[in-house]
């Protein structure tokens, strides 16, 4: 359970700073295309043994102002998708009794393998919203070898702040049914683990 609470807690996090090159960890394209859009691998960590972390943004959009980005987390543990999916949605659930338009729904493959949970998050200010952020996590139970499992979560976001959410919030069902379409049919790209 406490391996679940680091997994939930390293995905809530921000992270904010940025690297001029980037360590490709996992061995992935360091383009992914998604939602019409080429996302170029932006920044990188391994916050700990088990946990490795890469985002990618479209070419002009830094980390602090982004409106689309990819998200790739890898989590070398045991626990199977359906637990750490049951983990957000537990966490999911506690912020909806303080962030007026946080909503979820969750999607499981025939086999209980993969599992889509997207979401909506806001972010208020002075009782003014100032970032509303739509996600679409794929989790998915991967063998990194005989005897190491993993899950990892292939990650769309996409951003709107100020006075641009409304637009934004308006247009969430066309384009939330679009990238869920995406995101089932998108392979999730294949992990070749580099020690680095």
């Amino acid at each position: 359970m406490k391996t679940i609470r680091v997994i939930i807690l390293m995905l809530f996090l921000s992270f904010g700073i940025s690297a001029q090159n980037p360590i490709n960890r996992l061995g992935t394209n360091e383009t992914l295309h998604f939602n019409d859009t080429d996302f170029n691998l932006s920044w990188t960590d391994k916050p700990n043994d088990n946990y490795y972390i890469q985002e990618y943004l479209p070419k002009g959009e830094t980390t602090t102002g982004y409106n689309q980005m990819m998200t790739i987390h890898l989590f070398v543990t045991n626990i199977n998708a359906t637990d750490a999916v049951a983990q957000k949605v537990k966490e999911l659930k506690e912020r909806k009794k303080h962030d007026g338009v946080c909503n979820y729904q969750v999607t499981e493959s025939p086999d209980g393998k993969e599992f889509i949970v997207d979401f909506l998050l806001g972010e208020s200010k002075d009782k003014l919203m100032t970032i509303v952020e739509f996600n679409a996590y794929h989790y998915k139970e991967i063998q990194l070898s005989e005897s190491k499992k993993a899950i990892v979560i292939y990650a769309y976001t996409k951003r709107s702040y100020g006075d641009g959410i409304t637009d934004f919030l308006k247009s969430l069902k066309e384009d939330r049914s679009h990238v869920l379409n995406e995101m089932i049919s998108t392979k999730i790209p294949g992990v070749a683990m580099r020690n680095i």
